[in-house]
């Protein structure tokens, strides 16, 4: 370090420490001085960004546990619908990759095709100083959260997986350049302008915004699937004009029929000799014409309000623009991620081009909107609704020994290893510590409770030899104590932390938790939420009645452990109603949706006059537990 470098450090060091004598923030300034990027090229920096290496060891892999299944049980595949929180599943799923749990058509693990379209941090207004920096605060949380999921979905690709990346104005040129640095910049493939031509209106400020950016990037510059599409419009390509006498009924020109005096047709017979290493024979198809190559602007008409791919869902995109992404960039029998669900328009899309498909979403409506979109499909593949995040207590009791020691591991990110001390085997460990993790199973072979004593025998027997810490993990109600920490009154030189599942969860450890927040209004369904940690099914209490066609809601209470505390509220916790008016008795298909801000007085009257005998109501809570009952209408006669 020469002595010019050394005397700006001290200075910088000089004023930090004022800053923080005064609480100040240090300026992000002193950081790039005090620690200087090992990147040569240019990167996007901001406050609270994090290494690609913090983002995939930090990170929580929530396991999924099905909820519903569909379809036949004995397939080797099963399509995945997940409810959670998409940064924790991409984890997940990472670790299905690792453990060859996601195979290709080709046999390559990993998710051959991510097609992604997040919310677009747009609900901002600069109207003066103080609130512009207080969104572009809000504008670099974004960035970080929608990076981290990035970061992932580069962990969860083949090595010739693409990512499609699907934007509006607002954030599209700050993501590019994240995009560059996690793929790579030699790896951006295209930037596809979507062009949805939907009505225009009079506008004096400025021309109408009519577009979105797709950005579209491989993991390798080497390897990429990838096919070029056409128009599907022979008829307009010059080819179609030139040689139109030569073209069989599927427009198709072959070895016996060609243009033997046409120069430039010369060009497709020499490209057939050198690929075939012989003459072209008279069945031999040299060129076929498809209409003309798509380029990077696609012309696709936004979802018409009539049109029967039509749901209702907010940002619903056309099938049409996913067909051509899908078609494009994987092979049937290829696994297509997309981990922001919403509509299910990817999903529903991969289904009919009989792909593997794996989608995901934070909202309880976009889970049922898939679930009753997919089923629609004739002869759709199996599929299963898994929860990952927040689990059902009931269903643990159906684990095997092997299944539920993996799910406590999984759940408390653990990393899984076998390690036997002094005559005790334990499981993984945590955060430096060795962990110890007893089954139901195993607990009834030693008596079926932990005691205070079994915890001091442990310590007799180890003592110091395995660290200051142990994590001990078990069913609730088999322990004969309520202490979340023992360590001997404070004369032993080792802590055991106590983890109960499912529900001890405490302060120490769940600090950085937060819930599954659902959507209280139509504006909020794509709300960019991050939900960390993991919480167990507390279905609310409700009380209605229907009198009618008029549903008021008597009283509402829930329940939610939020940072190792429970939070008991009414109906502010409520956050939506969804309705099947004709339920058959086995699968609930969403027929209508009311949030609660749709609430008068904690009523709503039923708009649909086509109601069968028996409907089926799901109240939501805003962490999004359910309450699921049915109603006779004969009973309200």
């Amino acid at each position: 370090m020469d002595e010019t470098r050394k005397k700006q450090l001290l200075s910088i060091i000089d004023h930090a420490k004022i800053a923080i004598e005064n609480n100040e923030e240090l300026s992000l300034d002193y950081a790039k001085i005090l620690f200087p990027s090992e990147r040569k090229e240019y990167e996007l920096n901001y406050f609270g960004k994090e290494t690609y290496e913090q983002i995939v060891s930090k990170t929580y892999a929530a396991p999924l546990q099905e909820d519903r299944f569909f379809g036949k049980k004995n397939d080797e595949w099963v399509n995945k619908l997940i409810f959670g929180d998409n940064l924790q599943i991409l984890k997940t799923l990472m670790e299905m990759k690792n453990n060859g749990l996601l195979k290709n058509s080709d046999g390559k693990d990993g998710v051959k095709l991510v097609y992604i379209d997040p919310p677009f941090a747009s609900k901002q207004d600069f109207e003066n100083d103080e609130k512009a920096y207080s969104d572009k605060i809000k504008g670099s949380e974004f960035l970080e959260w929608l990076r981290k999921r990035l970061v992932l979905i580069r962990e969860i690709l083949t090595d010739d997986g693409t990512v499609y990346v699907h934007l509006d104005w607002h954030k599209a040129h700050y993501i590019k350049v994240l995009l560059d640095e996690i793929f790579g910049e030699g790896n951006f493939r295209n930037e596809i302008i979507w062009h949805y031509g939907t009505y225009v209106g009079n506008t004096k400020k400025n021309f109408p915004r009519k577009h979105d950016s797709i950005f579209v990037y491989g993991k390798n510059r080497e390897k990429r699937v990838f096919y070029p599409q056409h128009d599907g419009n022979p008829e307009a390509d010059a080819n179609y004009k030139r040689w139109s006498s030569y073209l069989n009924e599927d427009n198709e020109i072959t070895g016996g029929n060609y243009p033997k005096d046409d120069s430039k047709f010369d060009g497709y017979v020499n490209r057939f000799i050198k690929e075939n290493g012989r003459r072209p024979k008279k069945n031999d198809v040299l060129l076929r014409i498809e209409g003309k190559l798509v380029d990077s602007v696609w012309e696709i008409k936004s979802v018409n309000p009539m049109a029967a791919e039509r749901i209702g869902y907010p940002t619903q995109k056309p099938e049409e623009l996913l067909e051509r992404i899908i078609v494009s960039s994987s092979d049937e029998g290829d696994i297509v991620l997309d981990c922001f669900g919403g509509s299910g328009t990817t999903a529903a899309v991969a289904e009919k081009l009989n792909r593997k498909w794996i989608t995901c979403d934070i909202g309880k409506l976009a889970i049922y909107t898939i679930q009753k979109r997919i089923i629609g499909i004739e002869n759709y593949s199996s599929f299963a609704v898994y929860n990952a995040g927040l689990y059902d207590n009931k269903k643990l009791d159906s684990f095997g020994a092997t299944q539920w020691k993996e799910f406590a591991l999984s759940l408390w990110n653990v990393e899984a290893m076998k390690k036997t001390v002094r005559g005790i085997t334990f499981d993984g460990v945590k955060n430096g510590a060795y962990v110890k993790v007893y089954t139901p199973q195993e607990l009834n072979d030693l008596g079926g409770y932990i005691t205070e004593e079994t915890i001091e025998e442990l310590y007799d027997r180890i003592g110091t030899s395995v660290g200051s810490e142990i994590y001990i993990i078990a069913p609730r109600g088999k322990f004969a104590f309520a202490s979340d920490e023992l360590n001997g009154d404070g004369f032993w030189n080792v802590t055991f932390n106590i983890l109960r599942i499912p529900n001890s969860m405490t302060e120490k450890l769940t600090d950085g938790f937060s819930a599954q927040i659902q959507a209280s209004d139509n504006d909020s369904v794509n709300d960019a939420i991050d939900a960390v940690g993991f919480d167990f099914i507390r279905p609310p209490k409700v009380k209605f009645e229907i009198e009618k066609n008029v549903l008021h809601i008597i009283s509402f209470d829930s329940e939610a452990r939020i940072k190792g505390k429970y939070e008991y509220k009414g109906f502010e916790t409520f956050s939506m109603l969804l309705v099947d008016y004709n339920y058959n008795g086995d699968i609930f298909n969403v027929c209508d949706v009311f949030y609660k801000t749709d609430f008068v007085d904690n009523s709503i009257s039923f708009s649909c006059d086509d109601m069968g005998k028996q409907i089926m109501l799901i109240f939501v809570d805003k962490y999004g537990n359910e309450f699921r009952t049915t109603y006779l209408e004969e009973a309200n006669v």
